[in-house]
């Protein structure tokens, strides 16, 4: 018999039992979709952004500064050039800064994100415009860079799509740019940019002068057979000559500084790294399950076909020949499942993304490509072969029992088969258990981050960007505080305001400023490199709007102006750090050896800077906004009522102001906060929904054998009640059996929790509390369902007439 007529046959025997065929495919489906969403999304996200040729020879240098502490993914056009010059191993480099631009439009003033890239950045990602061309060399000068390139959403937001926007002249903050190119709509990088100008930087700023200031995002091509260990190897090269060309007493030395280099889609992932690799290793655990739920479904189906296989035996039939035909019903199974898998997961992924916040999910498409094609095919053979392998081993090794005689009515199944059966069932309440108790692991993590103080209040506070607009604000100190005095007068005008403050760090917002610095009387030793902190820039009610506690001294004022003494306030991790056993009020310090000493006039209680899992900061220094030039302002205004309400009162006040400048990213700072546990809160989530899949396929499979063996105990239940069991006593028996599988179950699941927690602990901060409820709760869940699968039977089972129970023997 051919493998076509294999396939005809399991078609019409699956047809005979669609009950049967059914459950199979939805619980296959179920599996294989669950694993198919998720892969979905690591495609996307981990390993092939969309909008990028070949992303695995794509790099994100980064900077480290060992004795420091410090490694993060911003380099110094040095180390660009550095890079550049390695062109055995690199094909395109290019440096990116995020800048604002303001365009009308509309007849008012709107904000575009953009960034100053160098000509070869679009190369280095393999990214071709959709309309027009991308930049030159030429036109990467810095007195010839009024060209630029829009995004796709910039084309249709400011032209409409019109095909001729190539060529026209756009106003961006105040200068002429003629746009040259439009980008396709699926390249976004750095994400959430809108236009792309040429940085035509200036030649002084490759002086080895500027090696350690940070400021920019290096991009690199690898040359094809290039990998990273050979470019880092490089990298490291250049790092040594810089280590001579300062001498032994060196910055460079003394920091322990270096250049390195992440493949993009490492860097790319960002939060949603760590989250898509644990649901992953969740989905897999649900994919068993059911596979282990189908595998018993096949061994009960076998035991029912028992008389026909006996009678294929005695026609001749050998082990191998009754083996293909279980493992082709297995296949055709697991082939329609896949089918739905290949047509549910794609969606599944897409809602995944759609649950995401827009910080973490932009950028990102699910597609069903080639990969993921091949991963949910390769996740159906698994299935089927899981599913069918057992039976098909147990076929083999019962063929030369099989008798035709074994196919009556008051057959019984062997002991082997029901001890394979108990084997799966016992497998999928550990694996159960296992999603059950991380839920609640990760569930009490949750709730713990959420209890950590950020330092400062984020309730009732609305918040929204400004980079000033125009050559007039340029370096230009008192029009940038004129400026934004206004701007506070004004809003603190309006009813329902109780307070607004200015700062160019505020926390949560991805706007950490940092630099070394000098302590006056404080000499270096040997490899020090010096003190480290971030450092903000705040008018005088920012502690009162931010609501964060004083220590010591004061904070700074209104007369803390450009001219006069330049002062300081520092945070609490700064005073223990470099002041643990003395005041710290009236210390000075200063950035560069060029500034003037400023006074540390007050010390404040410790601020998160971005992340609610992890303290990274190093500790912060406040300066008064007016003693500085800045370019941007973040503006914080508290109010006793809803923010967002004050929305609209924030744009009338900075158009007031000045009607040139607009303000971006408007919203809540609490949702800021909130969004920082997103990719926590996303593995809570998604395991509570697959933790109760697993629940219901454990429920499925505890029932379907409780009732089979019942079945297959029929006579002996009925010799138990003729010789005078009660019904109670039969339903304990039933009973018993089923919680004795839900215990073993469960103590392998105690375990394999307890190795798992070992792991996670290591990845994820604030994890490993609540362990003894999370198992608890686990247990009792699966205990509730292992009663309530071997209820229905047992109650079957103590209801049996005796004397039919006899008869039938």
């Amino acid at each position: 018999m051919t493998f076509f007529e294999d396939l005809r046959f399991a078609l019409r025997q699956l047809i005979k039992a669609p009950g049967f065929a059914l459950t199979a495919i939805v619980t296959l489906a179920l599996g294989i979709g669950a694993n198919t969403a998720i892969f979905s999304v690591i495609h996307a996200v981990l390993l092939h952004p969309s909008g990028v040729d070949a992303p695995e020879r794509i790099g994100i240098m980064r900077t480290k500064y060992a004795n420091l502490g410090l490694d993060f993914p911003d380099v110094s056009v040095p180390d660009f050039a550095d890079a550049a010059s390695l062109k055995n191993q690199v094909q395109a480099a290019a440096l990116e800064r995020g800048d604002s631009y303001n365009i009308v439009h509309d007849g008012r003033t709107e904000h575009l994100d953009g960034s100053q890239v160098t000509w070869q950045w679009f190369n280095v990602f393999g990214a071709r415009p959709i309309l027009g061309r991308t930049f030159t060399a030429e036109e990467d000068q810095k007195s010839a860079n009024s060209v630029a390139v829009i995004s796709y959403g910039a084309w249709m937001k400011v032209f409409g799509g019109d095909r001729n926007a190539v060529g026209q002249t756009v106003i961006l903050n105040q200068k002429p740019y003629r746009v040259i190119g439009v980008m396709r709509s699926d390249f976004d990088w750095p994400r959430g940019k809108e236009v792309w100008t040429p940085m035509g930087l200036d030649p002084k700023e490759y002086d080895l002068g500027n090696r350690f200031n940070e400021g920019s995002t290096g991009a690199v091509r690898l040359q094809p057979g290039v990998n990273f260990a050979q470019f880092n190897a490089g990298l490291a090269a250049k790092s040594r000559e810089e280590f001579v060309r300062e001498g032994q007493k060196g910055f460079a030395l003394r920091s322990n500084w270096g250049m390195t280099a992440t493949p993009l889609t490492e860097f790319a992932a960002g939060p949603l790294r760590k989250p898509l690799y644990v649901l992953f290793g969740v989905v897999g655990l649900v994919l068993l399950i059911a596979s282990a739920n189908v595998a018993g479904l096949f061994l009960a189906r076998a035991s029912s076909r028992t008389k026909e296989f006996a009678i294929r035996t005695a026609l001749g039939a050998n082990a191998w020949r009754l083996v293909r035909q279980m493992l082709t019903e297995t296949l055709v199974l697991a082939g329609l499942a896949t089918a739905a898998g290949i047509a549910l997961g794609p969606v599944f992924g897409r809602m995944l993304l759609w649950m995401l916040p827009q910080s973490l999910a932009e950028g990102y498409t699910v597609e069903m490509s080639l990969g993921v094609l091949a991963f949910t095919a390769g996740a159906g053979l698994l299935t089927s072969v899981i599913a069918g392998i057992g039976p098909a081993v147990k076929m083999v090794r019962t063929q030369k029992r099989l008798e035709l005689h074994d196919g009556g009515r008051s057959s019984t199944a062997s002991v082997d088969k029901q001890r394979l059966r108990s084997v799966f069932v016992i497998g999928e309440v550990a694996m159960a258990f296992v999603l059950l108790a991380g839920t609640g692991l990760f569930l009490a993590s949750l709730r713990q981050l959420q209890q950590i103080n950020p330092g400062f209040n984020p309730h009732g506070l609305l918040t929204g960007v400004v980079v000033y607009s125009g050559e007039g604000y340029k370096d230009n100190r008192e029009r940038q505080e004129s400026f934004i005095n206004t701007v506070l007068e004004n809003l603190k005008a309006q009813p329902g305001v109780k307070a607004a403050a200015a700062t160019t760090s505020l926390p949560f917002s991805n706007q950490d400023g940092a630099s070394s610095f000098f302590i006056e009387g404080r000499a270096l030793g040997p490899n020090d490199p010096g003190p480290h902190s971030q450092l903000s820039f705040t008018t005088p009610d920012y502690l009162r709007t931010m609501q964060i506690p004083l220590l010591a001294g004061r904070w700074v004022s209104s007369d803390d102006r450009s001219n006069t003494q330049a002062v300081v306030v520092i945070d609490q991790k700064l005073a223990k750090k470099y002041w643990p056993n003395q005041n710290p009020i009236g210390q000075h310090l200063r950035q560069n050896s060029n500034d003037l000493w400023a006074e540390v006039v007050g010390v404040v209680a410790d601020v998160r800077p971005d992340s609610l899992e992890e303290d990274v900061s190093d500790g912060m220094r406040y300066y008064p906004y007016s003693q500085s030039a800045n370019g941007m302002a973040s503006i914080a205004v508290r109010t006793d009522g809803d923010p967002l309400a004050l929305t609209s009162a924030l744009t009338r006040a900075i158009a007031a102001a000045d009607p040139a400048q607009t303000a971006f990213n408007v919203g809540t700072l609490e949702s800021r906060v909130d969004a920082s546990l997103a990719s926590r809160r996303l593995i809570v989530w998604l395991l509570t929904a697959f933790a109760g899949l697993a629940l219901v396929l454990a429920l499925v499979g505890i029932y379907g054998l409780i009732s089979y063996v019942t079945e297959q105990r029929t006579n002996e239940i009925g010799i138990r009640m003729a010789l005078g069991a009660q019904r109670g006593q039969v339903v304990r028996l039933v009973m018993k059996g089923a919680l004795a599988w839900v215990g073993i179950g469960l103590a392998i699941g105690i375990a394999m929790s307890f190795f798992a927690t070992s792991l996670l602990r290591q990845l994820f901060t604030s994890f490993g509390g609540g362990v003894f409820s999370s198992l608890m709760v686990a247990m009792a869940a699966l205990l509730v369902v292992g009663g309530l699968a071997g209820l229905l039977p047992a109650q079957r089972a103590a209801s049996i007439d005796p004397a039919k129970a006899l008869r039938s023997e």
